[in-house]
């Protein structure tokens, strides 16, 4: 989502911890999403989420679960090894404060875990006899600003900074995607009646970035990178609705996404889908989430 620049819910301390210094009120967000159906019907992706302002500064902090599914392995006969189900799991916990009235800033740190592979499976399939699941932490960064003129807002935000990741005692260390994200917002109709939203998101994955350059060139790199626009338009401050245009042209993923929300009291459900961006048949491929905000 193009959100670096808006990041206004229980989701910020993922898009961007810098906005958390402009929160005013505690929050807590749920995220459910069946992950790409299509691929594997059992995989999907949980989100918890909340921001809680104090005396000095605001706090925020999330879980996020990705289960990918049930494995199951064979050996070269046909045998039945075993099945498991592969997970990647991460908690952070973030700080933002105002260094000024129109510039926050903010720093994550996480703790991620991620399971491949049972030992014994490893030990038969690859004659490794330990490994599989691999731990390690990382930082995330970000600078929220609003400004030069009403209705804009701009983000920079630095992804998984960390020392990569090691699934088993022989194999090489690999890099967490360290992530670049750019975003701008602006809002030319802000109403009790009726507000507009425009955004836009830039995110480069960093490894090998120096290597890309020299060998590509910045054309090639600002290419790659993948980028969301999106418009989101609220009735009433009770209904939503938002659509936008995702491009991942070394991915090959593009297409349109779609969302809408509504509000009740303290409560907003909302439902997106980005299904089109998939070069293959996805139709299924939608989140679902609950954020409640406390009012003081």
């Amino acid at each position: 989502a193009a959100f670096s620049a808006v990041a206004d819910d229980a989701t910020a301390s993922y898009y961007n911890p810098g906005a958390l210094g402009f929160f005013r009120n505690t929050q807590f967000s749920l995220i459910h999403a069946p992950w790409l159906p299509a691929l594997a019907p059992d995989m999907f992706y949980d989100y918890a989420g909340f921001v809680k302002p104090l005396n000095q500064g605001v706090i925020g902090g999330h879980l996020i679960y990705l289960n990918l599914g049930e494995v199951v392995a064979n050996d070269e006969s046909g045998n039945y090894l075993g099945s498991w189900t592969p997970y990647d799991m991460a908690l952070t916990l973030s700080y933002g404060f105002k260094l000024h009235e129109n510039l926050g800033v903010g720093l994550s740190g996480k703790l991620i875990r991620s399971f491949l592979a049972p030992r014994d499976i490893l030990a038969v399939v690859i004659g490794e006899p330990s490994g599989g699941t691999a731990t390690t932490f990382a930082f995330d960064g970000g600078i929220f600003y609003t400004g030069p003129f009403k209705g804009f807002t701009g983000s920079v935000v630095i992804q998984n900074v960390g020392p990569g990741v090691r699934y088993t005692g022989s194999g090489k260390r690999d890099p967490l995607p360290y992530l670049l994200r750019l975003g701008i917002a602006y809002r030319p109709i802000w109403t009790e009646m009726h507000k507009v939203t425009l955004s836009f998101d830039v995110n480069k994955i960093l490894v090998n970035i120096t290597r890309d350059l020299n060998k590509y060139g910045p054309t090639w790199v600002a290419w790659e990178a993948f980028k969301h626009i999106g418009v989101d338009y609220t009735l009433l401050d009770i209904i939503s609705l938002r659509m936008g245009y995702f491009i991942d042209k070394d991915g090959a993923r593009e297409g349109l996404t779609f969302g809408a929300g509504i509000k009740f009291k303290n409560f907003k459900f909302d439902i997106a889908d980005d299904s089109r961006i998939y070069d293959f048949d996805e139709t299924g491929n939608r989140r679902f989430s609950l954020t409640y905000v406390m009012q003081k």
